[in-house]
């Protein structure tokens, strides 16, 4: 009683509440222990586990779930039938509080899923707390049980004797947990706390390097956006073999980065997280609500979700002195590389490419001929609209204007934006004119993107060189959260010749493991390493070493050089985007 009226007087509501706990006794073999106990308004009281949830894509976590049972106030056994895959029908008297239980297995790790071990314990709770049909925008709490000796908890929710309280189920699933004899330390941003948690062996990373890059980016963030949209705000980090990849929250971000990482800042994916603040989290398109947990929610917004975040991911690393103007040029061109070398830019557009999210499960839907990624080409548009603005506003106007109208006319007050329509709404008000065309060459088609046109007005312009790289002759798929995988391997290449087959997961080369940045690292050590590689790799289970021999092949490398003679206004549009981006 003393917790419901706990609730009632921090978050009234008509709904009745529901009160999870989470037993951690069997962790270390990743096992949880799940009790939801709430109240049932009518006889059939329906119970849904999300299907989707971390990624765009529908992944099913009842597939986790055992031994679901449900017992009335008294303690008795109720009927349960399963009425889906990831739903349950409960027979119950109107009125009557019931608790359900079942064991969660948790052996996903990563910033997408759930984990448990004698080490850790790090949840998303929407893929591992059920919720009442009828209930899930009544308030939520939930309580840890058995936590071992030592461990304490990051999570960004109200806390009330051990109890962490949320509004309802969306505010509940936006806010992650680590439990662990984690490290952490903090500092403050206009007199808000950001709080950094790393659960990893201590020797695997630097936690002093990591603070001083987060208050980099976090202070360069809030310059671009004019706030500091939080009381308090928590970044968790993993380090681990492989690892690699963040997720964003409403007032928190989980990352985990290969192992070891030492001298690594993490400078990219920090500002990609931390700029999803506002991106996403708080300006957030019509199409991504209400959140629909059971079927999922499609947008064709994820080119500016994510990839103008991307945009902004450089940015930030700009304003912070992160990254020159050498580096962020020379990473733009690579870029524009890999976009120019995908024949899909020519079928399929970022909008497509947004609403076709949920295909990246399946590695063979990442080949270049079959699809762009949203990240690219998102990121690449978002620096080709600041430019526009630029040019048509005389320097007067940005994309940080843009992103700034966004938030005051839309998070400010609550509101969701309509999509694409109301990006190029304000981008035109911003620019000075009606941006339609603009958007459907670059967003709305597949049309190539002259490129000069958009860097002529910083004075710039796209080269094209041949250079000869190296090549195993495969083609490597990796969706967010999973290792690099063969999708292709060319006829009597290096990599067929080494063995290597369709499907193969790549581990590691010469004994360092891939990352984020797989292509890169596997160029650099095939050039580094002469003859041959040793490839690690993981073929339906089965870890195997296989040599390859690189070969090598003729290909177009962009790079962005000075026009000849750049006139003044272009010099000017230069330095605006350039510049110290305050």
């Amino acid at each position: 009683m003393r917790l419901l009226g706990l609730l009632l007087l921090l978050f009234p509501a008509a709904a009745a509440e529901t009160h999870f706990e989470i037993d951690l006794a069997r962790a270390e073999s990743r096992t949880l222990l799940v009790t939801a106990e709430t109240t049932c308004a009518k006889a059939d009281c329906d119970f849904q586990m999300p299907v989707w949830n971390a990624l765009y894509q529908v992944r099913d976590f009842a597939q986790f779930v055992t031994d679901f049972a449900v017992a009335g106030s008294n303690g008795e056994p109720l009927p349960v039938r399963r009425v889906s895959p990831s739903s349950w029908r409960v027979q119950a008297t109107p009125g009557d509080r019931v608790r359900v239980r079942y064991r969660y297995f948790a052996d996903a790790p990563g910033p997408f899923g759930c984990s448990a071990s004698s080490r850790h314990v790090f949840l998303n709770f929407a893929q591992v707390l059920i919720y009442p049909v009828d209930g899930a925008r009544a308030p939520m709490s939930v309580k840890f049980l058995n936590r071992p000796p030592g461990w304490k908890t990051a999570l960004e929710l109200p806390e009330r004797d051990g109890v962490y309280l949320a509004r309802h189920y969306d505010e509940l699933a936006d806010a992650p947990a680590e439990l662990s004899a984690f490290s952490e330390t903090e500092f403050r941003l206009a007199g808000k706390r950001v709080r950094l948690v790393v659960d990893a062996n201590p020797q695997d990373y630097d936690l002093g390097l990591l603070k001083d890059t987060v208050e980099k980016v976090a202070r360069a963030s809030t310059e671009i956006m004019q706030e500091v949209p939080f009381s308090s705000y928590t970044l968790i980090y993993h380090f681990r073999e492989g690892g690699g990849g963040g997720m964003e929250h409403a007032n928190s971000t989980a990352i985990e980065a290969g192992a070891p990482c030492r001298d690594c800042s993490l400078g990219p994916i920090t500002s990609h997280e931390f700029f999803h603040l506002w991106n996403v989290k708080r300006i957030r398109p019509q199409s991504l609500e209400p959140i629909d947990y059971a079927r999922g929610n499609i947008t064709p917004s994820l080119w500016f979700c994510e990839g103008v975040t991307s945009t902004y991911g450089a940015y930030i690393q700009l304003q912070a002195g992160l990254l020159d103007r050498t580096s962020f040029l020379k990473r733009l061109a690579d870029q524009i590389t890999r976009y120019e070398s995908m024949p899909a830019r020519l079928t399929q557009s970022a909008e497509e490419s947004s609403v076709a999210v949920w295909l990246e499960r399946y590695p063979s839907y990442s080949h270049p001929s079959r699809s762009v990624s949203y990240y690219l080409k998102g990121e690449l548009a978002g620096y080709l609209l600041d430019l526009e603005i630029r040019h048509r506003s005389g320097n007067r106007r940005s994309l940080d204007d843009l992103m700034r109208r966004l938030n005051r006319e839309y998070a400010h007050k609550g509101k969701f934006f309509e999509d694409t329509k109301a990006i190029e709404r304000l981008a035109g008000e911003e620019a000075g004119g009606a941006m339609s065309d603009f958007f459907d060459r670059v967003l709305r088609s597949a049309s190539p993107i002259d490129w000069d046109r958009y860097l002529g007005h910083a004075g710039y312009r796209l080269v094209g060189v041949t250079e000869r790289k190296t090549t195993l002759g495969i083609e490597v798929s990796r969706a967010p959260g999973q290792r690099p995988v063969v999708i292709e391997v060319e006829a009597a290449g290096p990599g067929e010749k080494a063995g290597l087959r369709v499907g193969d997961g790549l581990l590691s080369v010469n004994g360092h493991p891939l990352r984020q940045d797989w292509a890169e690292r596997l160029d650099a050590l095939a050039l580094s390493s002469g003859a041959s590689l040793k490839l690690d790799v993981d073929r339906q289970g089965s870890r195997q070493t296989l040599e390859a021999a690189p070969g090598f092949a003729d290909r177009t490398v962009y790079r962005i050089e000075d026009k000849p003679s750049p006139g003044a206004a272009e010099k000017a549009t230069r330095e605006g985007w350039l510049r110290s981006r305050r």
